[in-house]
């Protein structure tokens, strides 16, 4: 615990304290809305999967499909930092 910020405001903003968790869940949620399929958003946040017998044979990484998630929740993270003008934007998905 030696390496953890000092700073225990950090994480308080106007609306509130919010926790790393909410970060997740805001990724997942707009991966999801991204179109992103549900399996590799879970990879994304490196849940372990429940079915015991997919955790034993199905060993894939999923990597390159993991690195296009992040790729397009990047992209949309960063329309929501340049949009300052404009509060309303569109969840579709990302046009290749």
């Amino acid at each position: 615990m030696s390496a953890r910020s000092q700073n225990t405001q950090a994480l308080v903003l106007s609306s509130g304290k919010w926790t790393p968790h909410d970060l997740r869940r805001t990724a997942a949620t707009l991966m999801g809305e991204l179109g992103i399929a549900p399996h590799i958003i879970e990879k994304c946040l490196n849940h372990k999967e429940e079915n015991k017998i997919k955790r034993t044979y199905q060993l894939q990484r999923q990597e390159a499909e993991q690195r296009e998630a992040f790729i397009l929740l990047g992209e949309r993270l960063s329309l929501f930092a340049n949009t300052e003008a404009n509060n309303v934007i569109s969840f579709g998905r990302h046009a290749a």
